[in-house]
C-alpha cells in the first residue's frame, strides 16, 4: 500500500466515523467537521502550519471533544505513523512549534496532503458541498 493510499484509507475511515456519530446531513456537528476539513488545506497553504493548527484548536470549546478537535486528532492520527511522540491534537500542535525549519517543512508537506483527502471525502461521504458548513 502506497503512503497515498495509508493517508486516503486512514482519513476516509475518520469521515465515516464522523458520519456514524453524527448522522443526518443537516447536523451541525457533521456541517461544521466537513467545513473546517474544507478550509484547513487553504489554511495551511495561506497561514502556515502552526497557525493553522492553532485556529483550528482555538474554536475548541472549553476543552470538550468536539468536531474541531477531533479533526485535529485525525490529522494527529495521520502524522504519528513517522513520529510516535505526536499522540493527539495537542501534541501535534506542541511539536509543530518546536520543530527545526527542516522538520516543520516535513510536517507541512505531510499534514497538507492528509488534510486535502479530509477536504475530499468531507463532501463526498458527508455531503457537505464547500460554504455549507456552519
Amino acid at each position: 500500500m502506497t503512503l497515498e493510499q495509508q493517508r486516503a484509507a486512514a482519513a476516509h475511515r475518520h469521515v465515516l466515523a464522523i458520519a456514524a456519530a453524527y448522522p443526518g446531513e443537516e447536523n451541525k456537528d457533521r456541517k461544521q467537521y466537513a467545513s473546517m476539513a474544507q478550509k484547513l488545506p487553504v489554511l495551511i497553504r495561506s497561514a502556515g502550519l502552526c497557525q493553522a493548527l492553532h485556529f483550528v484548536r482555538s474554536r475548541t470549546q472549553d476543552q470538550e471533544i468536539t468536531v474541531f478537535s477531533q479533526l485535529l486528532d485525525h490529522l494527529a492520527e495521520q502524522l504519528r505513523r513517522t513520529d510516535p511522540a505526536i499522540t493527539n491534537g495537542g501534541s501535534l500542535c506542541a511539536e509543530v512549534r518546536q520543530a527545526d525549519l527542516q522538520r516543520y517543512l516535513w510536517l507541512t508537506r505531510e499534514a497538507l496532503a492528509s488534510a486535502e483527502w479530509y477536504a475530499r471525502l468531507s463532501q463526498s461521504e458527508l455531503g457537505v458541498a464547500k460554504g455549507d458548513g456552519g
